[in-house]
């Protein structure tokens, strides 16, 4: 064989030999991006899973809504590189990120975009922003899109998220889909606090006037101590008790007792002001925590009770009074007896007669009395 034909074959097989590394080597690279391909789902399907992980933790660890919204708010605006969030839950908003002080949509009704428009579709829509409507951020300006992600549980609408964001996003199929498995953890979350605030709520409620029950009257007294202190403010109680209740029972029954003490408690309430707190005591017995009140401006409240509560027909066409205790100190260091002062100031109104108001003379040493019991009240 010449030269000319060896050179022939070699030049045949470097080709071929070419054309099998190019083959090869597209192979190993197709290969090599499916396994890349596969390596990326499943750390995609690891970040999911992490992420509503995460949120399910935090619907399992607290029954707080705030707390477990904002988890929520967070995972979802970091899906989609929002600005600011909010979160509603029935409509009124429970957690926020990067919004001004009172921005505007912190409470929007159903029929408002651009929650009508989410609501309608049932599934997280970017929607553009009126100018009219759209909150400001911490930053600086307005956004121009929002994201609304409504959450339902079972067909029911529980609530809403907006992610606010600066530019249109097209939202993916795989976004959508995270988004909705955020908002179904917040669902759950929504019903656990809705379902824990009733037992709340019951175990502070009074099951006849539906009034806060003493329990309920001592946190609250507790809480408004401590902004009284705060601010320096006045505090003043009292102490009422609906006269000669037990005649009532012994003649007309129970049924229509339960009746006038309901009746009562309504009296008691529009008679306060609307910052006033009325809470069933026990029994016939009823306390009413005024804030940010003085000694004359308490009796001048308790005086204008008790009239009203006289000028009332009661259920079975009875004609009612009350006695009334007041307490008052502007003193943080009295604030803790102004109860049992104002307990001590009813004894006196029963004992002087009822139908009256009597005023604790809180600079006076407390007086240690045994009181009448409450069946001859």
């Amino acid at each position: 064989m010449d030269l000319a034909a060896v050179l022939l074959v070699t030049s045949v097989l470097l080709v071929f030999a070419f054309l099998l590394l190019t083959v090869s080597l597209m192979r190993l690279r197709g290969t090599t991006r499916e396994l890349q391909a596969a390596l990326d789902d499943e750390s995609g399907a690891r970040d999911r899973a992490a992420l509503l992980l995460a949120i399910a933790s935090a619907v399992n660890s607290s029954l707080a809504l705030e707390e477990v919204l904002n988890v929520a708010l967070t995972h979802a605006g970091r899906i989609m590189g929002a600005v600011a969030k909010q979160g509603k839950a029935e409509m009124h908003r429970e957690a926020e990120y990067n919004l001004t002080h009172r921005a505007r949509g912190a409470i929007r009704n159903l029929s408002e975009e651009p929650v009508r428009t989410a609501i309608a579709a049932m599934r997280p829509l970017v929607v553009k922003l009126d100018e009219r409507t759209a909150p400001g951020i911490e930053g600086g300006g307005h956004p121009q899109h929002v994201l609304v992600v409504p959450v339902q549980r079972s067909g029911q609408l529980m609530g809403a998220m907006e992610l606010y964001l600066n530019a249109w996003r097209e939202l993916t199929e795989d976004q959508a889909d995270l988004l909705n498995g955020v908002a179904s953890e917040a669902a759950i979350a929504i019903r656990h606090a809705q379902l824990f605030q009733a037992q709340e709520e019951n175990a502070l409620t009074d099951e006849l006037t539906k009034l806060p029950n003493r329990r309920a009257m001592a946190q609250r007294f507790l809480q408004e101590m401590q902004r009284a202190k705060r601010h320096h403010n006045a505090i003043a109680f009292l102490m009422i008790d609906l006269d000669h209740f037990k005649q009532v029972n012994d003649t007309f029954g129970h049924l229509n007792g339960d009746a006038v003490l309901a009746e009562l408690a309504s009296i008691l309430v529009t008679g306060a002001r609307e910052s006033d707190v009325c809470a069933r005591y026990g029994g016939a017995e009823f306390g009413m925590i005024l804030h940010e009140t003085t000694e004359p401006g308490a009796r001048t409240l308790a005086e204008r009770i008790r009239a009203k509560v006289a000028a009332a027909t009661f259920p079975g066409g009875l004609k009612l009074t009350i006695s009334i205790g007041v307490a008052a100190t502007d003193e943080p260091a009295l604030f803790t007896t102004l109860m049992e002062r104002a307990d001590q100031a009813l004894y006196s109104a029963k004992q002087g007669g009822r139908n009256q108001v009597r005023v604790a003379d809180m600079k006076a040493p407390a007086k240690q009395q045994q009181h009448t019991a409450p069946a001859q009240t």
